[in-house]
């Protein structure tokens, strides 16, 4: 009977795979998405007086762009600056970036921490620049004299974007279940079918003693026959060995009626 050729089974997919890929993809979205929402204007304001504008400018993470204002205040403007709150959140989406790409090698270990700690830095440099922001819209004025408007500008929903992100890439890596510290699982290999059936052995546990005697090899005795060890004698008589002259074969006995 011809046996049927067994193939090894599909690779299974690791553990959380899904998840720890997805918190990579998210992570380098997030990042690149804040930072580049720190050069655009993040809240904008403008002063009118008896209905002619007196001042008008911009704010982003790093500077202040001033469009129209008094001397005096572009005087104030020229020696003071913003907040520059820039700075920890290009550091955060630095950390987090880094994180995203370390998750497509095998340092997934150091990739987990490096998306955790990003992404809780990014989501508070974000909520510390959107109180900012909020107190900014308080000063919103509206008399018949003098209008004060104050707006959110593109960039703060840029970031607003980005760190909603980096709340989903938090998740992930702190509570995917991923497999993150085993680069692979290894998996049950095949022996050669026996009698049809396949025998499965796995890598964590050892192979089972074999039932058959291997020959010995070239050189040396069996144990029956070394030096110094008992002969056994046979628990019979070979049949091929004739009796002597007189002597009766075992089984037989003489017969004086037989002559």
């Amino acid at each position: 009977m011809t046996s049927v050729p067994q193939y090894p089974p599909p690779p299974v997919a690791e553990p959380g795979a899904v998840s720890r890929l997805l918190a990579g993809i998210l992570g380098v979205f997030s990042a690149a998405l804040t930072m580049a929402g720190t050069f655009l204007p993040a809240a904008a304001s403008s002063v009118t007086v008896n209905g002619r504008l007196q001042s008008s400018f911009s704010v982003s993470a790093w500077a202040r762009n001033v469009e129209t204002a008094p001397q005096p205040e572009q005087d104030l403007f020229g020696v003071s600056h913003v907040a520059r709150f820039g700075i920890p959140i290009t550091v955060a989406a630095v950390v987090l970036l880094i994180g995203a790409v370390l998750v497509f090698t095998r340092a997934r270990a150091a990739a987990r921490i490096l998306l955790i700690a990003g992404s809780a830095g990014l989501v508070a440099a974000v909520w510390t620049m959107g109180m900012d922001v909020s107190a900014s819209l308080s000063f919103e004025q509206r008399t018949s004299v003098v209008v004060a408007h104050y707006t959110t500008g593109t960039g703060f929903w840029v970031m607003l974007g980005g760190a909603v992100i980096a709340v989903l890439v938090l998740a992930l890596a702190a509570f995917g279940g991923g497999r993150w510290t085993a680069p692979w699982t290894p998996q049950p290999y095949y022996y050669p079918p026996v009698n049809d059936e396949p025998v499965i052995y796995s890598l964590t546990e050892p192979a089972p003693a074999q039932s058959w005697a291997e020959p010995p090899a070239q050189g040396e005795l069996p144990p029956e026959s070394e030096p110094g060890a008992e002969p056994t004698s046979p628990p019979f008589p070979p049949q091929d060995v004739q009796p002597a002259p007189g002597v009766e074969p075992p089984g037989k006995h003489r017969n004086d009626y037989d002559m």
